[in-house]
């Protein structure tokens, strides 16, 4: 199994091949969930060796009364993926009510 695992990873560039992040947006007011991950998703950099999936509804969509969406990012190994997301994030003003939240190759995807 564990053979098979490391090689698909492999061929896909996903951990420990290449690396993966998850961006989630949160907040109390759906809409400005929602323009917040639209405005992002169209200032996306352009970079090779870098996917960025998304945004779509986290797993768990409403949490505690927050409304949540999600984008994976993708990258090879070479590239510096807190740099590229630091850099994204920089691009767009977000409205301090909305959180954002990075994880660096996760364990989990809720």
């Amino acid at each position: 199994f564990m053979e098979a695992e490391a090689e698909g990873r492999r061929q896909l560039n996903f951990p420990p091949y290449g690396r993966l992040a998850a961006l989630i947006l949160s907040g109390a007011n759906e809409r400005l969930v929602n323009d917040s991950a639209r405005a992002l998703r169209n200032c996306v950099p352009q970079s090779n060796g870098v996917e960025v999936w998304g945004p779509a509804p986290a797993p768990l969509y409403r949490l505690r009364g927050h409304y949540r969406v999600r984008f994976l990012i993708k990258a090879k190994r070479t590239i510096a993926l807190q740099a590229y997301i630091k850099n994204w994030l920089a691009q767009i003003r977000i409205p301090a009510s909305v959180r954002r939240s990075v994880d660096i190759d996760p364990y989990n995807f809720l």
